[in-house]
């Protein structure tokens, strides 16, 4: 199984975390990590480093991130370059809900470089203008 952190600006990890349970049951192996008001980036991966330590034995390391640049992927991207991490790890930024459901559902499925590819295209796939396609413009 491969494991997910979801970093973010907020408690939006969280919420995203509880609101995907809504369509996935297996929420297992994955750590939602706020970046809150107060905090540095040096608090930022130190809870990095505890959420990927938490996540015990699995396949690799998914890490969803909010902003490209923000301080969650600045985290990331310095314990990705550390090359320290005990499994395989890929960085996505853009979390949104349709990408982390979609990613939930097929983490097992895929090699974690085809999932951080796939995680891209799920984002980008649900941000669709509905109102353009309810007067009858494509989808």
């Amino acid at each position: 199984m491969k494991g997910i952190v979801i970093v973010t600006h907020g408690r939006l990890s969280e919420y995203l975390l509880e609101s995907s349970s809504m369509f996935v049951t297996n929420t297992a192996a994955v750590q939602p990590i706020s970046f809150v008001p107060g905090q540095g980036v040096e608090d930022l991966i130190t809870s990095l480093r505890e959420a990927l330590d938490q996540l015990g034995a699995v396949d690799g390391v998914l890490a969803l991130v909010d902003l490209p640049g923000g301080s969650p992927a600045r985290a990331v991207g310095t314990i990705f370059s550390e090359g320290k991490t005990h499994v395989p790890l890929e960085v996505v930024s853009g979390v949104n809900l349709p990408m982390l459901v979609e990613v939930l559902m097929l983490r097992d499925s895929m090699e974690l470089s085809e999932l951080a590819d796939y995680a891209v295209e799920a984002g980008n796939g649900g941000i669709v203008n509905v109102g353009k396609v309810l007067r009858g413009g494509d989808f």
